[in-house]
């Protein structure tokens, strides 16, 4: 048995906010003092999001029977809509940007959550439970702070062109309650499987509340074309299109209350990395202000350890065989700037 990792605190959080902040960050990727001749310029970014074929998953193993890897598989749906708002600093060399959205209330058709076991040990690759539960998405939000540093004009790239080193934060809550559903297990006759007699029971409204959360530290880069140069519109007129890549260092903890089972509760604590790819569209409304839509695929990959505690039969165990989580994040958002 080991002892959990702990999740690094909102301290650790504010911490590395501090470090994006421009005057504190590495001295290799320290964004420079702007020019006295560069405006940095605020600006807020109303939008709406939507993630589609999107999910966030766990599992974990059995110690005590190697072969049984994984024992039980837990598969939450994301396709929901999220609102909220980006601002920031923007100038033609530096910007600043904080990014934070919620999950809209009362979402009820983000799909089933997908429970699996595979418990007999003389089979392993026999799925001996199975359940599908309605899930609806809680209190969640996701928040990404970030910072950008021109560099073209220093590696002679034309002037349509505009390449930036970044590097920033990501945050994401999800919390999810299931139920009502319904569950087909294996027949056992003088407690031995029977292969082909299966039991089927209707779960009830409340079933289980699950929250996770991601911590990201990323580092990347973004490009973007002025298409006003390229032929569409005037040069300089707001018309532009940008990609970004980045690869993140990522904390992740789960906490599954296994509401029809008295007070049973698992944790699992786990690191691992993230990459993240995203594609958008800068279209000018008037002088200061466009429409900004953009695609998002995002994969998690994380491990660690997971903690099962069942006070009234005294269980508290901790184990790291075959513990993994995982999510796929696809997306789409569409974004009005303002810029003052």
């Amino acid at each position: 048995m080991t002892h959990p990792r702990r999740l690094p605190s909102l301290a650790v959080l504010a911490g590395l906010l501090l470090l994006l902040s421009p005057g504190s960050a590495p001295a290799a990727l320290a964004t420079p003092a702007a020019p006295a001749e560069e405006e940095m310029g605020f600006f807020i970014t109303p939008q709406v999001k939507r993630f589609l074929r999107s999910h966030t998953s766990y599992q974990f193993g059995d110690p005590e029977n190697p072969n049984l890897n994984p024992i039980s598989r837990l598969e939450f749906p994301l396709n929901s809509w999220w609102a909220g708002v980006n601002l920031g600093l923007k100038g033609p060399s530096n910007s600043l940007e904080l990014e934070l959205l919620a999950g809209l209330p009362g979402q009820d058709d983000l799909g089933a959550m997908r429970d699996s076991d595979w418990t007999d040990p003389n089979r392993p690759g026999l799925r001996t439970i199975y359940s599908e539960t309605t899930t609806k998405l809680k209190e969640s939000f996701t928040l990404d702070a970030k910072v950008t540093h021109s560099v073209g004009q220093a590696l002679g790239l034309p002037g349509w062109l505009d390449l930036r080193p970044l590097m920033g934060v990501r945050w994401q809550r999800f919390v999810f309650t299931g139920g009502p559903g319904m569950q087909q297990s294996m027949v056992y006759q003088g407690g031995q499987p029977t292969y082909d007699q299966w039991e089927y029971l209707s779960l009830p409204e409340d079933t289980f509340w699950f929250r996770q959360e991601y911590l990201h530290a990323y580092v990347g880069a973004q490009i973007a074309a002025d298409l006003g140069r390229l032929g569409l519109g005037r040069p300089g007129g707001g018309w532009r299109i940008g990609v970004q890549a980045d690869l993140a260092q990522v904390w992740g903890e789960n906490r599954d209350r296994h509401l029809l089972r008295g007070e049973r509760k698992t944790e699992e604590r786990t690191q691992g990395y993230a990459w993240h790819a995203g594609l958008s569209l800068r279209a000018p409304l008037w002088d200061r202000g466009a429409l900004v839509a953009s695609g998002d695929y995002l994969i998690i990959r994380t491990s660690g350890e997971h903690r099962w505690t069942q006070p009234e039969e005294e269980v508290d165990e901790t184990w790291d065989y075959g513990v993994e989580v995982w999510s796929r994040q696809m997306s789409w958002s569409l974004a009005l700037e303002i810029e003052f």
